[in-house]
């Protein structure tokens, strides 16, 4: 249940894209895939020409481009996968100036939250692992092997925080999810430190805009970069 408390105007509530705005986790996507081909194969491979594609995707087909023999690739796949959410996860990074900015959050008495595409557990370390989740009133992970869906993630936040969806700003990277959170009435903001493109949603250039993102009232989005 979320605490109420007397705070500044905008958003009561802002949630995060864990995945893809506030972890940064190509270097323990590298690793984990560098370390599972060596295993299986004996062959050091550079995975960092595939890292920007592939990453987020089955790891099966970011194997398929470097091992040969599909025995050898569902070995080197499953071991990826096993390595991402164990020994790699030292490697995982937080976007310069997020955890200044998530400081920030909690002191204006706004409440974060965030969603995830993977399990709970998984989630859950990521978040330890990188120290997020002592920011977090809420963590929305992805149940067992289901398909990662924007709308019940998000809606699992907003049950926990007892907040409308219009009260709550939605922060990501990714075209896809910000469409989905705008169409059920977040506020919805490119974080553009982890866009791959252009999203058409208002800016946030920098974690530091967040603040700006707190002043933002229901009917007037911050502008184009923040």
């Amino acid at each position: 249940m979320a605490i109420r408390v007397d705070r500044r105007p905008g958003p009561k509530a802002v949630i995060f894209d864990l995945d893809e705005t506030l972890i940064d986790s190509r270097r323990a996507w590298e690793y984990a895939l560098e370390q599972a081909v060596l295993a299986v194969t004996g062959q050091r491979i550079d995975p960092r020409p595939l890292v920007e594609e592939y990453r987020g995707r089955d790891w099966r087909e970011a194997v398929a481009i470097v091992v040969n023999g599909p025995v050898e690739r569902e070995r080197a796949a499953a071991l990826s996968a096993s390595m991402f959410g164990r020994s790699a996860l030292k490697r995982l990074l937080v976007h310069e100036g997020v955890g200044m900015a998530l400081d920030v959050l909690r002191g204006d008495a706004t409440e974060v939250g965030a969603i995830s595409r993977f399990p709970h557990q998984l989630a859950l370390l990521q978040a330890q692992s990188t120290g997020l989740d002592r920011f977090l009133a809420v963590l929305s992970a992805t149940p067992g092997d289901a398909r990662f869906d924007v709308a019940e993630r998000l809606a699992g936040c907003l049950r926990f925080l007892e907040y409308p969806a219009s009260d709550c700003a939605f922060v990501s990277g990714e075209v896809t999810a910000l469409e989905m959170a705008a169409s059920i009435g977040f506020l919805a903001f490119e974080a553009a430190w982890a866009a791959t493109g252009a999203t058409g949603f208002p800016a946030i250039i920098h974690p530091g805009g967040l603040r700006d993102l707190l002043a933002s009232r229901r009917e007037e989005a911050p502008p184009r970069g923040v």
